[in-house]
């Protein structure tokens, strides 16, 4: 058993922000309204609000990142929206991912922490800019005014102030403590395209040499003190739920804690995942499909045949009057095109580990919507939403299989509250786990 001492020492998955002073910079883009006021610390940050921006005296770069990345390089991308108007040294630059639990603690202060539709870039480009850009005009603001000298006659390159007429110059990280302490500007000049250097140029992206060395922890990497495993036997029919267990063939099997049912799934607990699904593979269950076992392939392409003629279909628009079109055509072409069911099946398999405390819930998920996974593990703690703690890791793997329904998330959280008073448990599927 795991005291909480040691599982609230543990550091490798937080995200901190730079140590050692600084600048961070807030900027509530969405909804304006929710920005914190000028010279807030963030928890383990120098002077500022936190938000998107963070400078150390050592000149280092910290943007953190909204979105997930999960192979598709939005973490290389984002950040170099930022770091396009703020004129760093790109070499300098690091990420760290926005938390989901401080974003409800500052009123979503970073606005949509959700990924999918491929739209990362596109949701987030002009608030991005703008941010690099007031971050840059605050230090430019410091350096002039320990200068005495107009912040119109300064410029910031490569991560220095210069002021051309004297030659005097200063580092990003001379200035960070001093800017952290000014208001951002209201408006701010964006750079046109014209002007890019970052945008639209080939750069290697941040994430890979790491990855190349096995770097990245992933969740389903995480290790805690005295951590247990569970591997899952989910009912084989959507909408299918859990009738009865057979425990016999697992009772006395090495390592096994106990096994917890849930509606549509079973899972066992143990203390290594081989184990675990061992144990769960020799239980005997019987589901109970509700009506579904017979549906098929052809059964659900009836269905969505059967649509395509109905007279009461709903049209959702209508452009022009393609049946006279067609009626009209000199030459008609007719195909039909079908495509299989799909499974949005990732790298990583689905996966959590939950800490259930008296106090709260702690999870390492790898989610494309941090807000959804800390809602999930609130209702399945049954606890409020400011008493949980998600830690965001990078994905094996999306497809928006990790967006909206999270049940890896819920079950973690249910097998560990079950567990209790085991100190935390990862969750992990049996039929798809290595």
């Amino acid at each position: 058993m795991t005291s909480r001492g040691e599982v609230d020492r543990r550091h490798f998955l937080i995200g901190a922000a730079v140590a050692g002073g600084g600048l961070t910079l807030g900027l509530a883009i969405s909804p304006p309204a929710a920005a914190a006021a000028p010279g807030q610390a963030a928890a383990g940050a120098g002077a500022g609000v936190t938000c998107w921006v963070a400078i150390a005296p050592d000149n280092t770069v910290t943007i953190r990142v909204a979105h997930a990345e999960m192979g598709q390089g939005a973490l290389t991308g984002l950040a170099m929206l930022v770091a396009e108007e703020l004129e760093c040294d790109w070499a300098t630059v690091k990420t760290e991912f926005v938390s989901a639990t401080e974003n409800l603690r500052l009123n979503q202060i970073w606005g949509d922490t959700s990924t999918g539709a491929s739209q990362s870039i596109s949701s987030s480009q002009a608030d991005l800019r703008r941010a690099g850009a007031t971050a840059r005009e605050m230090l430019i603001a410091a350096a002039a005014a320990r200068w005495r000298v107009g912040p119109a006659d300064c410029r910031a390159r490569a991560s220095m102030i210069v002021h051309p007429p004297s030659g005097r110059a200063l580092s990003f990280g001379e200035v960070a403590d001093d800017a952290a302490k000014m208001a951002p500007p209201a408006e701010v000049k964006i750079k046109p395209p014209g002007e890019w250097t970052l945008v639209g140029k080939p750069r290697k992206r941040l994430d890979v040499a790491d990855k190349v060395v096995a770097k990245p922890v992933y969740a389903i990497d995480v290790r805690l003190p005295g951590m247990l495993y569970a591997a899952i036997a989910q009912c084989p029919v959507f909408g299918g739920a859990l009738k009865s267990i057979d425990e016999t063939a697992v009772v006395g099997m090495p390592g096994v804690r106990g096994v917890v049912p849930m509606p549509d799934a079973v899972a066992v607990v143990a203390d290594s995942w081989w184990r675990a699904k061992r144990a769960v593979d020799a239980l005997s269950i019987t589901w109970d499909a509700r009506g579904n076992g017979r549906v098929s392939s052809a059964g659900i392409a009836q269905v969505v045949q059967a649509g395509l003629t109905a007279t009461n279909a709903q049209i959702g628009r209508a452009d022009g009057d393609v049946t006279g079109a067609l009626r009209g055509a000199v030459t008609r072409i007719a195909a039909d095109y079908t495509v299989p069911f799909l499974a949005h099946a990732t790298m990583e398999p689905q996966t959590c580990t939950a800490h259930v405390r008296a106090d709260g819930v702690e999870i390492w998920a790898p989610t494309q919507n941090p807000a959804t996974a800390l809602a999930t593990a609130a209702v399945a703690a049954g606890v409020s939403n400011d008493r949980v703690t998600v830690h965001r890791t990078m994905l094996g793997g999306g497809f928006g299989r990790r967006a909206p329904i999270q049940e890896y998330v819920r079950q973690a959280v249910v097998i560990a509250k079950k567990s209790r008073p085991l100190s935390s448990v990862r969750h992990g599927a049996a039929r798809s786990r290595p």
